[in-house]
């Protein structure tokens, strides 16, 4: 394999997708709908998800840098298990006491933020912002640690926009929302490392339905080919064993901003209208 380990097979897939024959598109096809997470099956049955022949599967794991599938596969699980506090744990060995230096976990973070803004560039966040504008209702869709991104990135867009909720909403099944959704709304999917098969579902869904779909996830996911998808990647490494999210949030904060600016003086009136009914409902002065 090639000297990129640290390269997810999505994205691999991603930057050669346009010079893949039809066959291969449709196993990459495959490949993409299991987020990468293949290794259960064998090559020749992924070749018949895809309605290809081995030889052309064998051509195209080698096409993305393996030598051959079991290395691909190898990969797949290797990558699966990015995110886990249990592997990094077990991949680290600890040297002396515990160093109580919070400069270190600083440090990390700026080297994050810097990765971060090396890969978002200026025309996806004004794409990503009039996405959000131009939007008739936004659904945010987020599960396991993501749910703390999508959270703070509700509560924000609420101030600006009329109809944003988080899905799945209490008591209710995420399809009845997305079963609504058209061609003037957006779906925003959060997923960080770890993601569950279901996030790639609902996109599916929303784009059957026409809908826009920005996607905030980690730097390993691959984008979409679909021109109605827009993918925002983050660093998400910790300085210890657990992920971090800053910059998913610097992210998040920078977009509502943005939006914001780009809303003119209607805005001011809007929150003074809700900073109104905060004092004289929530008690909030």
């Amino acid at each position: 394999m090639n000297d990129d380990s640290d390269v997810s097979i999505g994205a691999r897939i991603m930057q050669i997708h346009d010079a893949l024959t039809a066959g291969e598109q449709r196993l990459a096809s495959v490949i993409l709908e299991l987020d990468g997470n293949f290794s259960g099956f064998t090559a020749s049955e992924l070749a018949a998800r895809a309605n290809v022949s081995n030889p052309t599967a064998a051509r195209f794991f080698r096409r993305l840098g393996y030598e051959n599938y079991q290395q691909a596969r190898t990969h797949a699980r290797d990558q699966a298990s990015l995110g886990s506090p249990l592997v990094a744990l077990q991949r680290r060995h600890r040297i002396g006491d515990v160093d109580y230096d919070l400069g270190r976990y600083a440090e990390h973070e700026i080297l994050n933020l810097r990765r971060t803004m090396a890969e978002i560039s200026g025309e996806k966040l004004h794409a990503a912002v009039q996405m959000l504008r131009e939007a008739r209702k936004i659904r945010i869709v987020a599960f396991r640690n993501s749910v703390l991104i999508a959270l703070y990135l509700r509560a924000q867009l609420s101030l600006l926009h009329d109809n944003v909720q988080v899905l799945p909403q209490l008591g209710m099944a995420m399809g009845e929302d997305v079963a609504t959704m058209g061609a003037e709304d957006l779906l925003v999917v959060v997923g960080m490392r770890r993601r569950p098969p279901v996030l790639t579902q609902l996109m599916r869904a929303a784009l059957e339905r026409n809908a826009k779909v920005l996607q905030l996830t980690h730097i390993g996911a691959p984008a979409s080919p679909n021109p109605s998808v827009l993918t925002l990647r983050c660093v998400v490494d910790g300085a210890g064993i657990f992920d971090s999210y800053s910059t998913a949030l610097c992210v998040a904060n920078c977009l509502v901003s943005l939006l914001e600016q780009s809303m003119g003086p209607g805005v001011a009136e809007r929150l003074a209208n809700i900073e109104a009914l905060r004092k004289d409902i929530d008690g909030i002065g």
